[in-house]
């Protein structure tokens, strides 16, 4: 794969990253509100918010690179109504400038709660469809290994993994930085996280388990289908049977592997801080295995026809 061919996986990973770490950024925002001031709240999640909204922007950058003649890109619009690629276009769009707002307001409007929780749903429920459309593109007749509804369910579950294993990074990042800056407010961090990593460890191991469960599915099924599917499947279990052990292995590997270490903090009472070296290697090999999964995603696929 050459540059151009790249940007699409780097696009679709780190989108599906920021949406998935929003969505449960949201969640534990909202569920947090029967345990946590709302102000304290809104303050922990700001720097996540801002890595969240960076990585968003990263992603369409990126994007623009598949394009031969990327200041035309806005012209894709024009066909919203039958083009896939052009409604993902517009999500897109919708969603920098939803992400946007909401960065502002939770930087320098910081009062305005209600505004600022109607906006991140806002945003998750744009990138929901973001997603859909993003995954609707390769639904196509002439592209056999594409040509499944699981291609759209395994989308969801990677943006759910990676946003799950993501935003557990993230605040144990931002615990280290406010360590840092000798904030006043490092127990209240600690305890976020306390409450928070349990739940974010378990969705991680059974996201990880769903994701090889769906690839077991995709191969079941080319393994029914004719000779181009079969060819496929040739490729993912002779050619690129190591990136599919790899694929398979390390996710659920990396997210077990948190998942006892964040039990053993638990049981053993282990500072929270002692947890970013674990939780930051659990999430940068779940990357690397959802990145050997999109190379495969597109290495296996045979176009029939024109």
């Amino acid at each position: 794969m050459n540059v151009r061919e790249w940007a699409l996986p780097v696009y679709t990973i780190l989108m599906q990253l920021a949406i998935g770490a929003l969505f449960a950024l949201w969640i534990l925002r909202f569920v947090a509100s029967t345990k946590f001031k709302s102000a304290d709240i809104d303050r922990i999640a700001r720097i996540p918010v801002v890595v969240i909204v960076f990585t968003a922007a990263v992603a369409m950058i990126a994007a623009h690179f598949h394009l031969s003649k990327p200041f035309l890109s806005f012209l894709a619009v024009r066909n919203f109504k039958t083009s896939w690629l052009s409604r993902e276009i517009v999500f897109t769009v919708i969603l920098f400038w939803l992400l946007s707002g909401l960065l502002f307001l939770s930087l320098y409007k910081k009062n305005y709660r209600k505004i600022i929780s109607t906006l991140g749903w806002l945003a998750i429920v744009n990138g929901t469809i973001l997603i859909y459309c993003m995954a609707s593109i390769y639904l196509l007749p002439t592209q056999v290994a594409w040509n499944s509804n699981s291609v759209i369910v395994s989308f969801y579950v990677t943006a759910l993994l990676l946003g799950t294993v993501a935003l557990a990074c993230l605040m144990l990042l931002d615990l280290k930085f406010a360590e840092i800056q000798k904030n006043a407010d490092i127990e209240l961090r600690v305890q976020w996280i306390r409450y928070s990593l349990g739940t974010l460890a378990v969705l991680g191991i059974l996201l990880s388990l769903t994701s090889v469960v769906i690839t077991n599915v995709q191969m079941a099924l080319l393994k029914q289908g004719g000779l181009i599917a079969q060819t496929s499947l040739n490729l993912l279990l002779e050619l690129y049977l190591p990136l599919l052990v790899i694929r398979q292995v390390l996710p659920v590997g990396a997210s077990l592997f948190m998942g006892i270490t964040v039990h053993r903090m638990y049981r053993q009472n282990i500072a929270a801080q002692k947890m970013l070296i674990p939780v930051y290697l659990s999430c940068l090999l779940i990357l690397i295995g959802e990145i050997v999964g999109r190379f495969l995603f597109y290495a296996a696929h045979i176009r029939v026809g024109l």
